[in-house]
């Protein structure tokens, strides 16, 4: 007998209403007859397809990423998307996974968005809360960014701004622009992902980072630097390490600050 453990049947007959895609719908309608009882040789038969095919459509949509799954039989080049972003396309699959809190009609819309042919960043489609703790203090206190728990010191360290604190940045909204919105001087030169002056490290959460130029694959994926001036979050909470582009791994990329790159720093938002 049939059962789904991870999604229920009538989540699936909600978006099979949604989807536009003739694959996704045999899909779709695949696991809802699964959820009903039919045994996969069963489905197999119906269907004219393999045992294998079957197997691998009903784990692939009785699972909890079953949107992401939605998503590529809708047509999102989701390896495209993370190339575009500077994710992996683990964090794009978890992105459009999390669509499954939102209402189907309104998850289907971004899907079709991505699956038209746009290659476009990810957007949150909410605010995000960045934490922020300076290199330099960092250092000073002995704390390191491979420290499992580097943001609950700084937390309990009575650390004030410009050190350590946090603001919310709107959807689609770059750190940058937001930092400085709130009142904090970082270091910036190009703003437009072409130097490493504003690079900070993510330490917790991810980043997008549609158009930077200059970080290495290296770079992004193993020490997780990203550019403040194009870094995008993604995630509902991010923390990240400021002051890091004037480090010696970063030289080569570095521009001359323009004129003026300094103001005031306000209280937490």
């Amino acid at each position: 007998m049939g059962e789904l453990h991870h999604v229920d049947a009538s989540t699936l007959r909600e978006w099979l209403t949604a989807v536009r895609a003739g694959e996704t719908t045999a899909a779709l309608l695949l696991a809802i007859a699964h959820g009903d009882g039919v045994d996969p040789e069963t489905l197999a038969s119906w269907y004219g397809r393999s045992a294998a095919w079957v197997e691998d459509t009903l784990d692939a949509l009785d699972a909890p990423r079953y949107v992401a799954t939605i998503a590529r039989l809708e047509g999102v080049d989701v390896e495209a998307v993370a190339a575009e972003s500077n994710l992996t396309v683990e964090s794009v699959e978890a992105w459009f996974a999390g669509l499954a809190d939102r209402p189907v009609s309104e998850a289907a819309a971004v899907i079709h968005g991505y699956a038209a042919g746009g290659v476009e960043p990810l957007i949150t489609g909410e605010a995000s809360t960045v934490f922020h703790l300076d290199y330099e203090t960092m250092t000073e206190r002995g704390w390191s960014l491979e420290d499992p728990d580097l943001f609950e010191k700084a937390a309990a360290a009575d650390l004030g701004l410009p050190e350590y604190g946090r603001f919310l940045v709107e959807p689609g909204e770059s750190i940058l622009d937001a930092a400085e919105r709130g009142g904090r001087s970082w270091p910036y030169a190009c703003r437009g992902g072409a130097c490493s002056n504003c690079a900070v490290v993510v330490v917790d959460g991810d980043v997008a980072m549609p158009g930077q130029t200059v970080l290495s694959a290296t770079q992004i994926r193993e020490a997780n630097a990203r550019l403040s001036c194009v870094g995008v979050p993604v995630t509902e909470e991010v923390e990240i390490v400021t002051g890091v582009g004037g480090l010696e791994a970063f030289a080569d990329l570095r521009l001359p600050a323009p004129t003026g790159n300094a103001g005031a720093t306000s209280a937490e938002e």
